[in-house]
């Protein structure tokens, strides 16, 4: 089985890269998929859409942290303008529904109960056929979303930071929980490359967000005034999902530091989560020589919020976050 599974991936990929005589780019081409390498032992690499860059995958704890990094925020109502598509997790399911019990905490559905809104068809149905589980319509896709996100990692921001994968093959999300789940949506939804064409993409590298080893007064890798702001904002949101204080303050001034670091010694690995997705969807709103703002929305209460995160050039030449 699994080297037919290999077979058709590989004549998809062939499909994919035709005509043979074009010029292609298949970091661009590619962008968004799980790549397989099928000519030696099975490597996995996520092709970022943000970069078309490559990046490896590995173990199942090395894929859901490298996955997650590359998350950006989407809200509930965004979220829910893509259909969601089902693999055969390894998890509990309490209602026997052939739904994942933490799969159903994402989605909202009852873990307890096959049909959550008694409407006469159970969940997994509703499912798979596009209705909403919750409610008695269809799901209300939009194809022009789904085509503006493929390939990319959403992040739930109302909720807990719930992770999806938007696959290129069917257009649909997938959920990436735990390790386990992140590891079993690479494996299932992979497409087999050569050595050869997977040779042609560049490899991109991060940062590792298990090294827990930094100094607090490390310089961090801010750079100068050419440098991508973005990357302070994604990496100090990082930093925090990951847990890693030490290495979320060296995004930071100094003056704010303590308060920084009071506030996520005060959160739970949920709050922490939830703040790392909420600075990482932030965008650039407003910008000049010295200063650079980047904005984002949030729910409080039932209300819209818009937050900013402010990141100033220091006299050494260095950007760092200034609030938060």
């Amino acid at each position: 089985m699994y080297k037919k599974i290999i077979t058709i991936s590989s004549l998809l990929l062939l499909i994919l890269l035709l005509p043979a005589n074009a010029q292609v780019d298949l970091g661009k081409k590619l962008s968004g998929y799980i790549l397989l390498q099928v000519e030696n032992h099975g490597e996995a690499w996520y092709l970022n859409p943000q970069d078309h860059k490559r990046y490896y995958l590995g173990k199942p704890l090395d894929a859901f942290n490298i996955m997650r990094q590359f998350g950006i925020g989407i809200t509930n109502e965004n979220l829910n303008k893509i259909p969601i598509g089902l693999i055969p997790y390894k998890c509990s399911d309490s209602d026997g529904d052939g739904l994942c019990n933490n799969l159903e905490a994402a989605l909202g559905t009852n873990p307890h109960k096959i049909d959550s809104d008694d409407d006469g068809y159970d969940d997994k149905e509703e499912i798979v056929n596009n209705y909403n589980p919750l409610g008695k319509n269809k799901m209300n896709i939009d194809k022009n979303f789904v085509q503006n996100n493929i390939g990319k990692i959403l992040l739930q921001t109302e909720k807990n930071g719930e992770a999806w994968y938007l696959n290129p093959k069917d257009q649909k999300r997938y959920y990436l929980g735990r390790p386990l789940d992140a590891f079993m949506v690479m494996r299932f939804l992979s497409l087999g490359i050569s050595n050869n064409d997977l040779d042609k993409i560049t490899i991109g590298t991060i940062n590792n967000p298990n090294n827990t080893n930094d100094s607090q007064n490390q310089d961090c890798d801010c750079g100068t005034e050419n440098t991508n702001t973005y990357t302070i904002i994604s990496n100090a949101a990082s930093a925090i999902r990951a847990g890693n204080t030490q290495k979320a303050l060296s995004y930071f001034v100094s003056e704010i530091q303590p308060a920084v670091k009071y506030t996520l010694d005060f959160l739970d690995n949920n709050g922490r989560l939830l703040l790392g997705n909420i600075i990482s969807s932030a965008k650039l709103t407003h910008t000049n020589n010295e200063q650079k703002i980047y904005s984002t929305e949030v729910y409080f209460n039932n209300e819209k919020i818009k937050v900013n995160f402010i990141v100033e050039k220091q006299p050494n030449g260095k950007w760092l976050l200034t609030n938060l």
